[in-house]
């Protein structure tokens, strides 16, 4: 009985414990001596978290643990493009940026950022013996948009992007003995009361176990409900969550289920507070009146019936908050049309 009390005690007292806080650069690359998957949960659009992956991936150490960076934001079609575009060829910056535009999963025009992001992976390369090369794996699946006339024309992608993310990891990673780096919206990745996920899960039956990192600020539950703790850390930061009182938070699960933050990941990646935290927008030149913008509207279109307005603000800035107290959050997907009996 003493004993039982004791170890409860010993428990408790861990939870209350402060984290130790890492470099997120050199955390993460460390990882990969132990795992062959590290999961980045993303936050779309995100500086700070894009600013991060510039310097992991130009730091000293990445690309001599780390073959593939598999991405949601791109399209397989495009695989063969950006392979020969990665490798320093003579490709057009407007054929290859169809890889990230063109995804399925994208509501709306897709921030610069990603744009970015391939940029600066193929400057890497150029500095690169040629098989240390990064390889960027295209995980949405191949839509070819210019044949999508109708939702029932995405019926075979829309609803299954997480299965064919898991298997580019599996065919393209896990079976040439490769390891990756993997790209996500953290939703996609994070597990619910212990839980895996549907990506996680797949790489599990394929005898492989992930490391997975969410991220975020100091909110816990909403915008309100913020931590004054985590003023203690300096942004960006990589947390461990098991031990400590980031662990301990409270966060929901599935069907109402309610968990803790150490059941959703194994690491937290603090990107700063909350008002600091920004994302990427596109510019409104970039978008009224030209063919992009005009596709967009089309795309929606396809998608809503009546598409809802992506334009931004005459005065908006491209550099906005990512959380706003008063945002509402994107239409959720439509649902494929049953086929007609």
């Amino acid at each position: 009985m003493r004993y039982a009390v004791g170890l409860l005690l010993v428990c408790a007292l861990g939870r209350g414990q402060n984290p130790a806080p890492q470099d997120p650069v050199q955390g993460i690359v460390k990882l990969f001596e132990t795992y062959r998957i590290v999961m980045l949960g993303e936050i779309h659009e995100c500086r700070q978290e894009y600013d991060l992956l510039g310097k992991l991936i130009a730091a000293p150490g990445f690309a001599e643990r780390v073959n593939d960076i598999v991405v949601e934001f791109g399209n397989a079609k495009y695989q063969e493009l950006v392979d020969r575009y990665m490798e320093g060829q003579s490709v057009p910056f407007e054929q290859v940026q169809g890889a990230w535009r063109d995804t399925v999963g994208a509501l709306g025009p897709v921030s610069p950022v990603y744009g970015e992001f391939y940029r600066a992976v193929r400057d890497v390369n150029r500095k690169l013996p040629k098989p240390r090369r990064l390889r960027v794996l295209l995980g949405d699946p191949p839509v070819d948009w210019s044949r999508v006339r109708s939702r029932e024309d995405l019926a075979f992608t829309l609803p299954f992007r997480d299965q064919f993310y898991a298997s580019v990891v599996r065919y393209q990673v896990l079976a040439k003995g490769r390891r990756a780096l993997l790209i996500m919206g953290d939703g996609h990745f994070r597990r619910s009361g212990g839980r895996p996920g549907a990506i996680e899960s797949e790489l599990l039956m394929a005898l492989v176990k992930p490391y997975v990192i969410v991220p975020g600020s100091n909110m816990v539950r909403g915008y309100d409900d913020l931590d004054a703790r985590f003023e203690e850390l300096t942004a960006p930061a990589l947390v461990e969550m098991k031990g400590n009182w980031i662990g301990s938070l409270s966060a929901p699960g599935r069907g109402g289920t309610v968990g803790t933050w150490d059941q959703t990941a194994d690491a937290y990646l603090y990107l700063g507070p909350r008002d600091r935290v920004t994302v990427v927008k596109n510019r409104r030149t970039d978008l009224e009146g030209t063919a992009y913008g005009k596709e967009i509207q089309r795309r929606l279109t396809i998608l809503f019936d009546k598409a809802p307005d992506f334009l931004p603000k005459p005065d908006a800035g491209t550099e906005q908050p990512a959380f706003s107290k008063t945002s509402t959050p994107p239409p959720p997907l439509p649902v494929i049309p049953k086929p007609r009996p």
